[in-house]
């Protein structure tokens, strides 16, 4: 069904029902409707921040409520924003224990560039082609562009039980993305960077059928969901100024899924328990015609693939269970295990490149990539499988009315095709103690511990220094985790106080290089006064600290950690570490000030503020202390810091029963600064291989985040 059709169908059913529903006795319809007008005044050079995932120009405004009640059957409506770029409508309805219905639009465009943000050397943009002549410094020749896709997601669910416990139900929606993405490619293996707009034409449909049983005591269901991806811009080809030719890069293919469920649980078990199951079973597929060639070194080198089409098939099975139970009137238990694997049974691709070519696979497993020597030139593309169990036990004890504790295991074992770690196991155990002895104050302690360890793999030879990597995300870790909540309701009328705080540490077990040790703490609280009816007041805030210690080795020469610097005549091989460092915070005063009885007044402002810091220290051989050392490491002050204010004030005057009229304002201001962008230029000298035509040239996405926005609103509501 093409969207428009459906957007059309939606508008028609939310002016017939009324009409539809009207004939029977005893329906009655109530909501509101609203309409208004907006004005926005904002200062950006590029507004894409401020409008990022809404629509904020000036013009109407309008919500849309209603709902209807019969005897035997219901209908409610909703939408928003109409017309803009975030329009929501929302239609429900049915017959009491015979059937529902759901259609539903649901709109976003996601905004990543515009004005001084968004300007391209290049044309054809919105193109699967794109054609510049290079070098082109002179920014004012260059094309502007829309960066931003729309998100748009029509749908709808129709579900029949015929007042049995029997049910079936079929959903079906269709999500579009039409738009432009910035994504950029290197221009050859040590020049320049180019942001390439390229074309968004995504499609994804999805139809699912749902068949079940629901009783008392269980349930069942069977269901199975097909769903089509495709996209008409398989193909990205563009302008390559360090060869001067047209190079190729692909873009996401066209695929379909299938997944078959089987879902069900039973209640009302000995020992008051209840077990619940759940199996799935997935196919993923797509054919991709493999590239022939490939750009490197002026010429279109052949990849010499060993099957022209690739056949991707990836399977994907899923088990879990779980059993919760209360033995006794104090005791609450539960038990679970979960289990998924991942079969990537797709084409093993080969590829023998002439020696020298360069061809790279995209991946950090040097097994994958070319060796560039004769006879052991050939790339092997890495095909991801996985297995992983999962299980776990929780037990809780009331001990009074006042104070529960609870404590829980949980276990990890997962496999993996991976080049450095191929298994690990996590065991995390949990303690909690809830108590609520006193009137005034209530809490929540919580400790967690989390033990991890992987089977590491030493990498390929070719590359030695990956034997002393261990990639944090994997990499053996002891964890400490502790979390306090409390709220206190003083002896003060209309008082509450609120207080939470998380504290976790990692410490990265056996890791030589890579991450070493990372700590967080989070602390919030907020205190709140007065009577809802009257005049109350929120004040909050909110401080987190993030800090990660790395270390890591540069240069070409022995990869060992333990060797001393080497190089002449500076040292150009050597050990150092990073400390980042990142703190965000916030504070909140908001009111509801009610002066008379028709009266409603509301305000708010928050501010907040991130600040990232980033050490560089050089280190001696083995050591962990700073040296004297002939290379300048320069602190970073500013990765990736942001302020920013916002106001909002808002009057609500209830004029009768039916009518009431708000007006508002609005106040936003938003400052960022972070070294990868502060001083941005759209064109960046190559200093590797001085080659004009080679330069970095960028679209300016990103760059100019600052605003400043000034927003007023007038709303009328009638209630019916």
């Amino acid at each position: 069904m093409k969207p428009k059709l459906i957007s059309i169908l939606v508008a028609n059913i939310f002016l017939v029902s009324p009409l539809a529903f009207a004939a029977e006795g005893g329906f009655k319809w109530s909501g509101e409707a609203s309409l208004g007008l907006r004005a926005v005044d904002d200062k950006a050079r590029d507004s894409s921040k401020l409008n990022e995932y809404r629509d904020l120009d000036s013009g109407p405004i309008g919500i849309l409520d209603v709902r209807g009640r019969g005897d035997r059957y219901y209908v409610d409506g909703f939408g928003e924003n109409f017309g803009r770029d975030d329009q929501y409508l929302d239609l429900r309805g049915g017959q009491y224990g015979v059937f529902k219905y759901r259609l539903y639009d649901n709109e976003l465009r996601h905004n990543f560039g515009s004005g001084a943000g968004a300007i391209s050397p290049y044309s054809g943009i919105g193109s699967s082609v794109l054609t510049a002549t290079f070098p082109n410094a002179n920014t004012s020749t260059w094309s502007t562009f829309d960066n931003s896709y729309k998100r748009r997601d029509i749908g709808g669910m129709f579900e029949f039980s015929g007042n049995s416990p029997f049910y079936i139900r079929a959903d079906a929606n269709q999500v579009t993305f039409k738009g432009v993405r910035v994504i950029s490619s290197t221009q050859s293996s040590f020049n320049g960077i180019v942001d390439l707009p390229s074309p968004v034409d995504y499609k994804t449909q999805n139809f699912t059928l749902e068949g079940g049983y629901q009783a008392q005591h269980g349930h069942v269901s069977l269901s199975w969901l097909h769903s089509k991806f495709s996209n008409d811009n398989e193909l990205l080809r563009w302008t390559n100024g360090f060869f001067n030719l047209f190079d190729t890069t692909p873009l996401p293919p066209s695929n379909e899924l299938n997944r078959f469920a089987v879902n069900g649980h039973l209640s009302r078990l000995p020992l008051s328990s209840t077990l619940a199951g759940r199996v799935t079973y997935s196919k993923l597929t797509d054919d991709v015609s493999v590239l022939q060639t490939f750009l490197s070194n002026g010429v279109f080198a052949a990849t010499n693939p060993n099957s022209p089409v690739f056949h991707g098939e990836v399977l994907y099975k899923t088990a879990s269970l779980s059993w919760t139970a209360m033995p006794a009137r104090q005791v609450d238990t539960r038990a679970y295990w979960y289990y998924s694997r991942k079969d990537n049974n797709s084409t093993q691709m080969e590829f023998t490149p002439a020696v020298g070519s360069g061809l790279l696979l995209g991946t950090t497993n040097p097994q994958a990539n070319c060796a560039n020597v004769a006879g052991a030139n050939v790339c092997r593309p890495e095909l991801f499988n996985y297995r992983k169990n999962n299980l776990g036990v929780e037990a809780g004890y009331r001990i009074n009315r006042q104070n529960k504790v609870s404590a829980g295991f949980d276990y990890l074992d997962a496999e993996r095709e991976r080049i450095d770690f191929t298994e690990n196991k996590d065991r995390k155990y949990t303690a909690e103690w809830k108590n609520s002895s006193l009137d005034s104050l209530t809490g929540r302690l919580k400790y967690q511990y989390l033990e991890r360890r992987s089977t590491f793999h030493r990498s390929d030879p070719s590359n030695p220094i990956d034997a002393f990597v261990r990639r944090y995300d994997l990499a053996n870790v002891d964890q400490n985790l502790v979390k306090l909540v409390l709220d206190v309701s003083p002896p003060v009328r209309f008082l509450d106080l609120g207080f939470e705080a998380i504290y976790k540490k990692n410490d990265y077990k056996d890791t030589i290089l890579g991450r070493t040790e990372d700590e967080r703490q989070e602390y919030y609280a907020s205190v709140s006064y007065g009577d809802p009816k009257a005049f109350r007041v929120l004040l909050f805030g909110d401080i987190e600290f993030l800090k990660i210690d790395s270390r890591h080795r540069v240069g070409t020469g022995n990869p060992d950690p333990s060797a001393p610097p080497s190089g002449t005549p500076f040292s150009t091989t050597y050990n150092w570490d990073a400390k980042n460092k990142d703190k965000s915070w916030q504070v909140g005063l908001g009111a509801d000030w009610l002066p008379i009885a028709r009266l409603k007044l509301a305000g708010s402002l928050i501010y907040a503020r991130t600040e990232g810091t980033v050490d560089f220290a050089a280190l001696p051989s083995g050591g962990i202390a700073p040296v004297v050392s002939p290379i300048t490491l320069l602190p970073i002050g500013n990765f990736d810091n942001t302020r920013r204010t916002a106001l909002n004030l808002k009057g609500t005057y209830q004029y009768d029963r039916h009518w009431a009229f708000t007006g508002g304002y609005a106040y936003e201001r938003y400052r960022f600064s972070d070294i990868g962008y502060d001083g941005f230029t759209y064109v960046v000298p190559n200093a590797v291989v001085p080659n004009p035509a080679a330069n970095s040239y960028l679209s300016g996405q990103s760059a100019f985040q600052n605003y400043t926005a000034n927003i007023f609103y007038v709303l009328a509501t009638y209630k019916f």
